[in-house]
């Protein structure tokens, strides 16, 4: 028998068998969606170093682990990539499960990013990727640049952009017009409704009013679920000034364009070319500043471009967290 030949037949085999199974696994996520409901493995509070306590879940039993802030809005669309990753969600601070915080001058970005490195550090994680949407894409970033030896990979769902400037000069007429229809709506709402003082009710009503501004297509209304809206922190008057005052925490003409420079983790940026809550120039800006990044733009999406997209995000995520570059991430730099 020839040994080497019957050899390389078994690697050639054994290639193809791996080829077919990484496919068959990201065709098999796209559909997952809403089959089923998936149930953390595991979960519980860590505690800040301020004493604050945040919850995580931890979904799968994956050779890779990829830590996501926001859990209470991403576990359930992000959930099918536990079939293959190790997955660790928290809450951050004053949001979903997590402590709530009154005190401003404990919810700025240095919080933010101390927070993500104690649930790494209290969970015993050496090394990991990272995922970060909307401004947890700006701050997965900071985290990126502070600690290369802890990240493995980055990947940001439509990031708040690297700089001020960036940010502040995108207006565009479309988004202003769905604005101030949510407005309408909202207001009608509440006018015509008997249970104000629910939190849950009133957070349903907010998102019924705006997801038209958070999605490029507002017939995708359907697909995206606000189970959150359960716990008192995701009410609109929490989160929002949650939200402010983080961003808030920042200089006034924040710019952190040499922090994008100096993170050396791979990085796919994946953003919504119809996003009316941040610039898709700011997804362009971090995908031409980092060394090692690519972007996909996604036609027709919006800010919750990984729910009206999970057919395209989330293969692209399993492809980029196994160490390969989806086919459709273009890299932006002219010098490498």
């Amino acid at each position: 028998m020839d040994t080497a030949r019957f050899s390389n037949d078994q690697r050639a085999r054994g290639s193809l068998r791996a080829l077919v199974f990484v496919v068959v696994g990201l065709l098999a996520i796209a559909r997952l969606g809403r089959a089923q409901k998936l149930r953390p493995d595991s979960s519980g509070f860590i505690t800040a170093g301020d004493g604050a306590k945040l919850y995580y879940s931890i979904y799968g039993h994956g050779r890779d682990t990829v830590i996501v802030p926001g859990g209470m809005l991403l576990e359930e669309a992000l959930g099918p990539l536990s079939s293959e990753l190790t997955l660790v969600f928290y809450d951050p601070r004053g949001r979903g499960r997590s402590d709530w915080i009154a005190d401003a001058k404990r919810l700025t970005m240095v919080d933010e990013l101390r927070d993500l490195e104690a649930v790494r550090g209290r969970l015993g994680i050496s090394r990991a990727g990272v995922v970060g949407f909307s401004y947890w894409g700006l701050m997965t970033a900071l985290y990126a640049a502070d600690h290369p030896e802890r990240v493995t990979r980055l990947a940001q769902l439509g990031p708040v952009a690297p700089d001020e400037l960036t940010a502040s000069r995108y207006a565009p007429v479309e988004g202003r017009q769905r604005s101030d229809s949510a407005a309408v709506r909202l207001a009608r709402a509440r006018a015509a409704a008997s249970d104000t003082a629910d939190f849950a009710a009133e957070c349903r009503r907010w998102y019924a009013a705006n997801l038209p501004v958070l999605l490029g297509d507002p017939a995708s209304a359907s697909q995206v679920s606000t189970a959150f809206c359960a716990y008192e922190n995701e009410s609109p008057s929490r989160f929002q000034w949650r939200v402010d005052k983080t961003m808030r925490s920042l200089s006034r003409h924040w710019d952190f364009t040499k922090q994008a420079a100096a993170i050396r983790a791979p990085t796919l940026v994946v953003q919504g070319d119809l996003d009316f809550a941040v610039s898709p120039d700011g997804a362009r800006r971090w995908a031409e500043l980092i060394p090692d990044a690519r972007l996909i733009m996604l036609a027709g999406a919006g800010h919750l471009a990984y729910v009206e997209r999970s057919d395209r995000v989330l293969p692209a995520l399993a492809r980029f967290f196994a160490g390969q570059w989806p086919p459709e991430a273009m890299p932006l730099r002219t010098s490498r």
